[in-house]
């Protein structure tokens, strides 16, 4: 039986989750309502950028800049501790629609927010960019910066060669060459909940081939170009089923979208696509082995907690 300090520790655990749902559950509910307002221009492409390291802000919006001189609508989302950063967004993209998001799901529900709003009011594709960092590992930062530079490269003919590619109907997702990782890796905690997210849209046959993972991938990281059609299927998620922070380092939701938005276009038959900053080119479905720096980088990282726990 467990002790009265034991049970009163667990009634005051309980009582802040109901208590961080309930302002989340308001976050994402006054979110819905800026959304609403927001009406579709000339664009039919947009950026939807979160900012969570409001430090990285200043990386980001070099690398958006490339943008100019296409109609791409910008839409950041931001946490509510961040809303000083929103003046400095508005310096660099005055027409840029900023949006206050519940720290939950990462950048995955914001970005599920965004883009169901921009689906419905018939946007045809969409970046999707964040502040990553990753700090459960040292290889953030330059996980983060090759993954801006595949997906807004310096050359503008790159960058129209990826809106052109988009135009296609056909298409699924243009996505960073260089961390599009076997869909084999930290499978077992994810497989579960990746299946039960595409089979409604699949047909079995399709969905079969998530039987050998190994034959599959996707975009590590969560940073894409698509076609909206092409992952609507998977944007009417809950917002409360993405757990409350601190976020464990796999077997999420957010982790199970990562995978399924890449891999449910392949399994619809779209055309997959991967820049590497100087060519766009079709994605074969085979991803090739995890690159070292990311080897490294996760063995490190495990070296290191086992460190702090002696």
């Amino acid at each position: 039986m467990p002790s009265m300090s034991g049970l009163r520790r667990r009634v005051r655990r309980r009582s802040r989750a109901v208590a961080i749902d309930a302002r989340d559950a308001i976050a994402v509910w006054r979110a819905r309502g800026a959304l609403r307002r927001i009406k579709a221009g000339g664009a039919r492409t947009a950026a939807v950028v979160h900012v969570y390291y409001a430090e990285v802000w200043p990386y980001l919006e070099s690398r958006l800049t490339r943008l100019g001189g296409h109609e791409v609508d910008v839409f950041v989302t931001i946490p509510r501790k961040n809303r000083k950063t929103i003046a400095l967004i508005h310096e660099s993209f005055p027409a840029a629609r900023c949006i206050v998001v519940p720290n939950r799901g990462r950048d995955v529900l914001p970005f599920v927010l965004v883009a169901r709003r921009l689906a419905d009011i018939g946007y045809e594709a969409v970046l999707k960019v964040h502040s990553k960092k990753s700090l459960h590992f040292g290889g953030g930062d330059q996980w983060r910066d090759g993954m801006l530079d595949e997906l807004l490269p310096e050359a503008p003919e790159v960058l129209t060669s990826i809106l052109d590619t988009l135009a296609e109907p056909n298409t699924g997702m243009v996505g960073p060459r260089s961390t599009y990782f076997p869909l084999s890796t930290y499978w077992s905690g994810n497989a579960v909940a990746v299946k039960a997210l595409i089979a409604p849209a699949v047909s079995g046959e399709a969905l079969a081939r998530l039987e050998v993972p190994q034959e599959l991938g996707f975009f590590a990281g969560t940073m894409f170009w698509t076609r909206l059609d092409a992952i609507r299927a998977l944007l009417d998620v809950q917002a409360l089923d993405f757990v409350r922070e601190p976020t464990p380092k796999d077997g999420t939701l957010a982790h199970a979208l990562e995978r399924a938005m890449p891999v449910l276009p392949e399994l619809l038959g779209r055309t997959q696509y991967d820049c590497d900053g100087t060519e766009v080119a079709v994605r074969p479905a085979v991803a090739a082995p995890i690159p070292q720096w990311y080897r490294a980088a996760t063995q490190a990282a495990v070296a290191a907690e086992r460190a702090a726990k002696k």
